[in-house]
């Protein structure tokens, strides 16, 4: 069915090498938990802070000024959806976060290596992620280094497995408007099992409204990509209820071809496109230490579909 080859298309790495070994664990590809990451196309090692960086670099999380608590809807191809909850709470210039993810698919078909249909009405795919970070800002928070420690879970039908893995992240800001960032993520003792992924790269605040941040990507189970992510702001005092941002992001990937099925696509124009990533931000105005937001994000992969992203922001 369907579905089933989607799931397996995706999960298992769309671009992975013939060789590349790794058994499970790739949804930890996912930019989950951040509706502004996903508009960014996954990119952002040098730029996200607080609750965004939970699943791109633990560092970021030590520039957090105020609690903040986050949930996220993820959308991702048929009914591969999923839950991510996550919270900082800073004392001083150290800063702890938590956060949890959970995803699944239900009832989809199930085939053998020839294709041949498997009685498997109950069929399930199952992930998640439970996720301990402590991070720390030196120097009048220009440098910063985050770590965390990682409890993954995954059911694939008839095959269990877990692990704890570890990230470990550093941010440099070598001024106002450059930034750079590196991270290692998912590092355990057996690459086989896990997606190891090493991100580098820097963010360069061009105009008062405008942020173009660049990232190099290694994933352990496919070739090195590159990719980059912009951020549009219309600031509070042009709006004078607070902030809107547009994002727009891109990934070096193959061409997944035209979408028929999709009307959203049809009438965005996006369905040939691959690639690329689009997001929206509406901030409010702090009030009495207080403040809101909600983010979107909608990624079109061509022929598959797209896969959408809705965060609500809480800060105190």
């Amino acid at each position: 069915m369907k579905k089933f080859l989607i799931l397996i298309v995706f999960v298992v790495g769309l671009n992975a090498k013939d060789n590349y070994g790794v058994s499970g664990f790739t949804f930890l590809k996912l930019p989950s938990g951040s509706a502004r990451l996903q508009g960014l196309a996954g990119n952002g090692v040098s730029l996200v802070d607080g609750v965004d960086s939970f699943s791109i670099n633990p560092a970021g999380v030590a520039f957090s000024q105020m609690r903040e608590v986050s949930f996220s809807m993820i959308g991702w191809f048929e009914d591969y959806s999923g839950k991510y909850i996550s919270y900082v709470e800073p004392h001083g210039t150290n800063v702890w976060g938590v956060s949890f993810g959970y995803y699944s698919a239900d009832g989809f078909d199930v085939r053998d290596e020839n294709g041949v249909a498997i009685n498997a009405r109950d069929a399930r795919f199952r992930n998640m992620v439970a996720n301990l970070v402590f991070a720390k800002s030196f120097f009048m928070e220009r440098f910063a280094l985050g770590f965390a420690g990682k409890y993954v879970y995954e059911d694939r039908y008839l095959t269990e497995d877990s692990k704890f893995v570890w990230d470990g992240g550093a941010i440099l800001k070598l001024s106002r408007r450059i930034y750079l960032g590196f991270s290692k993520q998912n590092i355990s003792g057996d690459k086989k099992k896990v997606v190891q992924i090493t991100r580098y790269g820097g963010s360069f605040v061009l105009k008062r409204y405008l942020v173009v941040t660049l990232d190099n990507k290694k994933y352990s189970d496919s070739e090195t990509k590159t990719g980059f992510g912009l951020e549009f702001i219309l600031p509070e005092e042009l709006l004078q209820y607070g902030r809107f941002v547009f994002r727009l992001g891109y990934n070096d990937t193959i061409n997944y071809g035209r979408n028929y099925d999709d009307s959203t696509l049809d009438k965005l124009g996006l369905s040939n496109t691959s690639g690329w990533s689009f997001g929206i931000g509406i901030y409010s105005t702090e009030s009495l230490g207080r403040s809101y937001s909600i983010e979107y994000s909608l990624t079109p992969y061509g022929e598959l579909g797209k896969t959408t992203q809705l965060t609500f922001k809480y800060k105190f």
